[in-house]
């Protein structure tokens, strides 16, 4: 009579007991202030004979992928630490978001090397968060951003028992470099005004972009909107233009068959000169076609290179940069996004109502639309009182001298 197996460890997590292979789980809970291991013994309901052990090995792996409960080091790297976070955060979040995510990690990288996720105190995050300011020169709202998602993972870090506690609870700011690094402006929130938007037009009228950048301040589109404007989306009989196609960069450029939110979805009326416009795009698109032949790449795109191939996201903002820096009567620090501000400053110049804005532009919340209202009237006011405390304290003429 063959005698049973002895009771104990058959392979990694894998246990033998009253001839049955069990799973055993364990989990890090904290307890007086410190990480335990607390063991869960799974049936698997497996005879244990050498020829299971492989299937319960399986089973457990199972079981630890369907709750989340992978294996975590206790000695691992934060750069390692953080390519995993990442990892898991790519399945669930959309390429644009993800972008924002690795260039924070990239900071967080930067700055602790080779540095242990349990070696992290609380006088390193502080370190960590001048040095954002210190060295990598980022801004209060940058750093915020960075601050927040430091949080998050530490805080992962804790409930997966590598931390006791979250290091970062409780480290604030240091308020003389957020005040110190603080930007004067806000370069994507510059604008042109009234005036300044006749200048730019003018200077614009044969340069190759000149419609991309008219339909971007007409209608206030972001440019992911006017990179993302397909033919299909234009009705040049009913005269209208919807908006329902986006193209961003993140890790990777994304060409979506969406908006950026439901209320960026939306459809204008086209005036006749519009009209005309878009035929002479077309027609200057069909003329390429032909020039290139084979060679030609087709798309349904309505702003591309001659040769169809589509443009980098950054390909129009590089080269409104470069019209900016070409004509000094302009403001320098608007951006392409200064184009979808400038819109609603002649909107508001004009009069309109704060809901038509809203509605004209796409922008989800009122407030946003209020806080760009109160910035044109702001810049109109000063412009006012400007010319007349010019008419009422004049200078001397220095061109006598």
């Amino acid at each position: 009579m063959a005698r049973p197996r002895k009771e104990g460890k058959r392979a990694t997590g894998i246990q033998g007991k009253h001839g049955k292979l069990y799973a055993v789980i364990s989990s890090s809970v904290i307890e007086n202030g410190k990480p335990v291991s607390k063991p869960e013994w799974v049936n698997t309901n497996l005879a244990d004979v050498p020829e299971n052990i492989e299937k319960a090995t399986a089973y457990r792996e199972k079981l630890l992928y369907i709750r989340g409960l992978s294996p975590v080091d206790r000695n691992i790297l934060l750069t390692d630490y953080l390519d995993r976070f990442l990892e898991e955060k790519r399945r669930n979040i959309a390429d644009t978001t993800f972008s924002s995510y690795f260039y924070r990690v990239q900071n967080m990288k930067t700055f602790f090397g080779d540095t242990k996720v349990r070696e992290i105190n609380k006088k390193k995050v502080a370190a960590f968060y001048d040095a954002l300011f210190e060295e990598q020169h980022l801004q209060h709202k940058t750093v915020k951003s960075v601050k927040v998602l430091f949080h998050e993972i530490l805080e992962k870090a804790v409930k997966e028992g590598i931390l006791s506690e979250n290091p970062s609870d409780g480290v604030a700011l240091n308020k003389s470099l957020i005040v110190e690094y603080a930007k004067d402006n806000n370069k994507d929130e510059a604008f042109f005004s009234y005036d300044e938007v006749q200048i730019f037009l003018n200077k614009i009228k044969d340069h190759p972009l000149y419609e991309l950048f008219y339909l971007a301040l007409y209608f206030g589109l972001r440019r992911e909107e006017v990179l993302g404007l397909r033919w299909s989306s234009i009705d040049l009989i009913k005269k209208e233009m919807g908006i329902r196609h986006t193209v961003t960069k993140g890790t990777k450029v994304t060409r979506a068959d969406a908006t950026k939110t439901i209320t960026s979805k939306r459809t204008y009326p086209l005036t006749d000169e519009q009209v005309e416009m878009f035929r002479n795009l077309k027609k200057r698109e069909d003329d390429n076609r032909n020039l290139f032949g084979r060679e030609y790449n087709d798309n349904e795109y309505v702003f591309k290179h001659p040769d169809g191939k589509l443009f980098y996201p950054d390909y129009p903002t590089k080269a409104f940069a470069k019209i900016i820096r070409n004509n000094p009567e302009l403001p320098q620090d608007v951006t392409f996004h200064g184009l979808r501000t400038s819109c609603i400053s002649i909107l508001v110049h004009e009069g309109m109502d704060i809901k038509s804005i809203q509605k004209w532009v796409g922008h989800k919340e009122i407030d946003t639309t209020l806080k760009y209202y109160a910035k044109v009237k702001e810049k109109e006011a000063k412009i006012e009182i400007s010319e007349k405390m010019n008419g009422i304290v004049p200078m001397k003429d220095y061109t006598e001298d």
